[in-house]
């Protein structure tokens, strides 16, 4: 079929697209690819489609026609590296950005997708790698440079993740996942009120971020402002109820309140989500211990010493309270 047949069906469902009317755009480029099914163009542009009307699976295969018919263009590899990351499919996603480099290896954008799968598989340094080329082409990507700081962060270098930060807040000074990340940063560096700041200016645009409610915690509690950390931690449970580090958190500022019996079921809860996390265990212990359970206090503490790796710093507290719980013997 002549292209000037299907070329006005595909100008057609493009206008429809940026109008918002995204289904009958679909419609319009499936005619087109009626009378044209090798069309790459039309399969790429029913691919952006679908993928706007998070219809992920549906554009995966719609991206992958385009490159079939035109495996030399970039856009429906980087398109269908996008959608597979929404499906979870973060190997096939890679694999797509790693095209993309084959055709341009100085597509930033690609480089930063790339890094941030690395960084989720547990590959922090390579990661970092693909960050600094990036940033090398594109200065001034925000994003880069908050990417970069959470990779650092997982490989202990500290410092240099907060620097990273704050390259990314000097380009963009409200940007939630550097200020987020910032924080957590200098809570590490035992800085709990800058941390406060900057976590605090961030729930302000980012209110539904469990993680930054618990960084204002922490933040708190390391001030010795206990009820206004619990308070923080009382709104990351609701926004995120299954997480067993909040509920653990919880458990740890009634504890400084002397709240011990309150303390015992936020612990609880951590373990019925997570019951091989130790940190819980170690917290349910102490808890036991100032209520003079010491019968319950010993069986905690010997969990959290089954549990927890040679080298945690638990170790120690848990076995010198183990001991305190039968200091005649058994």
């Amino acid at each position: 079929m002549a292209t000037d047949d299907v070329h006005p069906l595909i100008q057609k469902g493009v206008t429809l697209a940026r109008a918002g009317r995204l289904a009958e755009s679909v419609e319009a480029f499936e005619e087109a690819l009626r009378l044209d099914p090798a069309s790459a163009y039309a399969w790429y542009c029913k691919g952006c489609s679908l993928s706007q009307m998070n219809r992920f699976a549906e554009a995966v295969a719609a991206y992958l026609e385009a490159t079939k018919h035109a495996p030399q263009q970039i856009s429906p590899w980087f398109n269908m590296g996008n959608a597979l990351e929404e499906l979870n499919e973060r190997d096939r996603a890679l694999e797509c950005f790693e095209m993309v480099l084959t055709l341009d290896p100085d597509h930033v954008d690609a480089l930063i997708n790339k890094g941030r799968i690395l960084d989720e598989r547990d590959q922090p340094a390579e990661a970092v790698a693909c960050y600094d080329r990036a940033l090398e082409l594109s200065p001034q990507d925000v994003v880069g440079w908050a990417n970069r700081g959470n990779s650092l962060k997982k490989l202990g270098q500290i410092e240099e993740a907060l620097a990273s930060y704050q390259k990314a807040l000097a380009l963009e000074p409200d940007h939630p996942p550097a200020l987020f990340g910032a924080s957590e940063a200098l809570l590490w560096l035992e800085r709990p009120e800058e941390a406060l700041q900057l976590s605090g200016r961030a729930l302000q645009q980012w209110p539904q971020w469990s993680a930054g409610w618990c960084n204002q915690a922490v933040a708190l509690a390391r001030l010795d402002r206990h009820a206004e950390a619990l308070q923080c931690l009382e709104r990351a449970s609701e926004l995120e109820p299954e997480a067993p580090a909040i509920w653990n958190n919880k458990g740890e500022v009634l504890g400084r309140l002397k709240r011990w019996e309150e303390a015992i079921p936020s612990f609880d809860r951590a373990l019925a989500v997570a019951p091989s996390f130790a940190p819980a265990w170690f917290g349910k212990a102490r808890a036991l211990f100032n209520l003079d359970r010491k019968r319950e206090c010993a069986a905690a503490c010997e969990r959290c010493l089954k549990l927890a790796s040679p080298d945690d710093p638990l170790i120690a507290p848990t076995r010198q309270m183990l001991g305190a719980c039968w200091p005649g013997g058994k």
